[in-house]
This record gives C-alpha cells, sequence and structure tokens, in this order.
C-alpha cells in the first residue's frame, strides 16, 4: 500500500525539469492542474479498507455517487465457470471501480482489463489485468501479449474476465456521447474465448465541459479527467446486467466488425431498462 497513489516525487521523476530549483512548485502546480489531488483524496478514504468495501468506499465516501445496480442476479448461473462482461466506458474511472466492485461480490475471481489510471491502484490490483491492446508501438505490443496471454489464462481456469472494449472514454458522436467504435483486438479475443458473454451498460457521461474539450483537443481532455472525480456528487450511477449471449449465437456472426457491432449494440439497447423503469 502506498502513502499517496501518486506523490511529488513520482511527479519529479516524470522529467528533468523537475530536478530544477522550481521543480517542487512545479510539480505542485502539475498535480493541481491534472487534479491528481482528487486521485489522492479518494485513495486515501479506501486504502484501509478490505475486499469489496475498497471500490464501494471509493465511490460512496471518495466521490458520493449513488449505485444503482439491476439484474446482476443473471450471474449467478455462472458459479464456478467462466463469462466475460463487456461495458460501455462513459467516465474512464468511476465505471471500471464500479463494474469491479459488483462483480466481485458474486465472483471474487474477477477480473478487468484496465485504463492507464485504474491500473495504478495497487489495492485494487487483484482484479487488473496490465495490457494496452490499444496503442501501438513495440512496449505496447509486448504488454499487449503479455496481456493476452494472461486473459486467456484467466478464462481457462474458469474465472471472468471483464472488458471495456472501446478503450477510451465515451465522446462526442453525432449530438450524443457514446463508445467509438469498439476495438477490434479485443473483439478477436472474445470470439475466440468461446464462454457466455454478458453485456453490461452504465448510464452517465463525464460533464459537458469534459466533452467540449474533447472538440479541441483531446489531450485537454485527457488533463480534465481526474477533475471528473469530483463531479459525480449526488449523481445516480445505473449499472444494468443484460441476459447473456451464449456461444451458439456469438458464433452466427464471424465477421469480427460486424460481432463489435452485434456486442455494443446489445449492450446499449439496456439503456431503455433504465427509461423504462
Amino acid at each position: 500500500m502506498k502513502d499517496k497513489l501518486i506523490s511529488i516525487n513520482d511527479i519529479k521523476k516524470a522529467h528533468k525539469i523537475f530536478q530544477k530549483s522550481y521543480g517542487d512548485k512545479l510539480a505542485r502546480f502539475v498535480m493541481k492542474l491534472a487534479g491528481l489531488d482528487n486521485v489522492n483524496r479518494i485513495y486515501d478514504c479506501s486504502k484501509y479498507e478490505k475486499g469489496t468495501d475498497i471500490e464501494d468506499t471509493m465511490i460512496d465516501k471518495g466521490m458520493g455517487a449513488i449505485r444503482a445496480v439491476h439484474n446482476i442476479e443473471v450471474l449467478k448461473q455462472f458459479d464456478g465457470k467462466p463469462f466475460i462482461t463487456v461495458s460501455n466506458h462513459p467516465y474512464g474511472h468511476i465505471d471500471g471501480i464500479m463494474l469491479i466492485g459488483e462483480v466481485a461480490k458474486v465472483r471474487p475471481d474477477f477480473k478487468v482489463m484496465v485504463n492507464w489510471m485504474l491500473g495504478m491502484i495497487d489495492i485494487m490490483g487483484d482484479h487488473f489485468i496490465g495490457v494496452n491492446p490499444y496503442s501501438s508501438g513495440s512496449l505496447a505490443e509486448r504488454s499487449s501479449t503479455s496481456g493476452v496471454k494472461e486473459c486467456i489464462q484467466h478464462l481457462k481456469g474458469d474465472h471472468p474476465l471483464g472488458f471495456f472494449p472501446a478503450g477510451a472514454v465515451s465522446k462526442n458522436r453525432l449530438n450524443r456521447i457514446e463508445d467509438r467504435e469498439w476495438q477490434a483486438g479485443v473483439i478477436k479475443l472474445i470470439q475466440k474465448a468461446k464462454v457466455p458473454v454478458v453485456p453490461v451498460y452504465i448510464s452517465g457521461t463525464n460533464s459537458w465541459f469534459f466533452n467540449f474539450l474533447d472538440l479541441i483537443d483531446w489531450r485537454l481532455r485527457t488533463v480534465r479527467l481526474c477533475h471528473e472525480l469530483n463531479t459525480k456528487k449526488g449523481k445516480t450511477i445505473n449499472m444494468v446486467f443484460g441476459e447473456p449471449i451464449s456461444v451458439e449465437q456469438q458464433q452466427k456472426i464471424t465477421d469480427i466488425k460486424e460481432f463489435g457491432a452485434f456486442l455494443k449494440d446489445k449492450t446499449y439497447d439496456l439503456k431503455s431498462t433504465i427509461l423504462s423503469k
């Protein structure tokens, strides 16, 4: 367990400019600019918890959000059996924390392929698979190969696995906030796994300002991401578990792009479940 999830010293190691006489002041400025103080605050309030109390405390106490979980009972049919969850990615942080926290209450052996920020949270490390299949370059390729192997072994051991197949936070798409096309690398892995797939829809979006920044430059939006941890207080986040998609249903679609669109549509179709309540 770390004293701080991201410390001033961590920032200072990132670039030689922080070794100059004004390095400490600059590092503190970067911490505030990137919202990393918010990350440390949420980490501090949950780091002494155990099990799924870690995720619950992060959301309930750290972010002040309200969780509403629907139809998670569908997972009980997979006692001791492997399955895959696929989810939309509206937030880039709380969605992963909430997914892990809820599924792990049913299956403590649940793991998720996560983004860079969640991957740093050591107290949740038992539920992570460290891989970045969404980037390019030799380092990313090595990480992807290792991570894919770990995913396969995890499923072969009769354990459940979760994916956010977009590999990026939802963004403005034709006057609505939605995932980009789900990435082929993950879809291929799901197709080859030959286990039931459970779609999981997560409601809501980040702030209008966060999404506005993406229209200017995606890097500005990325800098804003940790600030978004402070915009969830009092908001209800619905998580809807859909009916499992059997292996037989999956095998009817052989084209990767078509299969990815099918899984994405099945996930977003669950939005109507919330609207009907």
